[in-house]
């Protein structure tokens, strides 16, 4: 929550700065001469703002829950792999087994440090991971049975490859600093019109002020850290890759 209290006390307190010095460069006699104007504005600009801020954050949440179900699907994918190996040959089931474990591993404690500290992908995984895939297609299968589970081994590698990618795109997008841009000064045009009602509760009126201050900048930290899922405090944990390393990868030893 680090950042969320920053970017909150920073807007409170340019909000409670800005208001204070409004109140002493603008008497009550001309804030009051403005009231029907400023009113009918802000309801327009107030309006706008949250609606784009709204659908913003919306839109990154639903975001992040789909990267989640693709991460998901991809360690899914890995396990089916692993799984449907059991009818191969042996020499041709430990190959594919011990691709699977090295892909999770890699995956755990090579690539998911990386996505968090330099939103990049790690190359080896994505060796093992081509290894995989070229294991499941060169299989020689000798029976009916061998060709069917290389079949749903491909679709498998397919599935996995595509949510490896999906995770790719993600752990490198940013939010555009001309959207950053407009937030910034839509947040700030939004606070400003805070100053000029007049009102007679003095303090009461400062922390209104404050409060819409920190909805606006919790609005913009849930932003931010949904936008990064791999990197930000709300980020995606490998927790079902770490079930897989648990409970399927470390039998893989007895398996043999």
């Amino acid at each position: 929550m680090t950042v969320a209290i920053i970017i909150i006390s920073v807007l409170v307190v340019l909000a409670i700065a800005g208001q204070l010095l409004t109140h002493k460069v603008v008497t009550t006699d001309k804030l009051e001469l403005s009231q029907g104007m400023i009113e009918a504005m802000v309801g327009v600009v107030g309006t706008l703002f949250s609606l784009l801020l709204g659908l913003l954050v919306a839109n990154a949440i639903e975001n992040y829950h789909e990267i989640s179900v693709q991460v998901s699907a991809e360690a899914n994918s890995l396990a089916n792999i692993y799984r449907l190996s059991e009818g191969l040959p042996s020499d041709q089931r430990l190959k594919l087994r011990d691709l699977c474990a090295d892909y999770n591993h890699c995956v755990i404690n090579t690539e998911w440090p990386l996505m968090g500290s330099k939103m990049e992908m790690a190359p080896h995984c994505w060796k093992v991971y081509g290894n995989m895939w070229s294991a499941c297609v060169n299989l020689k299968p000798a029976t009916e049975q061998e060709s069917n589970l290389q079949a749903s081994m491909l679709d498998s590698a397919k599935i996995l490859g595509e949510t490896r990618r999906a995770r790719s795109v993600v752990c490198q997008a940013e939010i555009s600093p001309i959207l950053w841009t407009a937030i910034f000064f839509g947040s700030i045009i939004t606070i400003v019109f805070t100053y000029f009602f007049t009102s007679k509760m003095g303090g009461w009126h400062t922390m209104l002020t404050a409060l819409i201050a920190i909805s606006l900048g919790l609005n913009i930290w849930l932003l931010a850290a949904y936008s990064l899922p791999f990197s930000s405090e709300l980020k995606i944990k490998p927790v079902i890759f770490q079930v897989l390393e648990d409970q399927v990868f470390q039998k893989k030893t007895e398996t043999k």
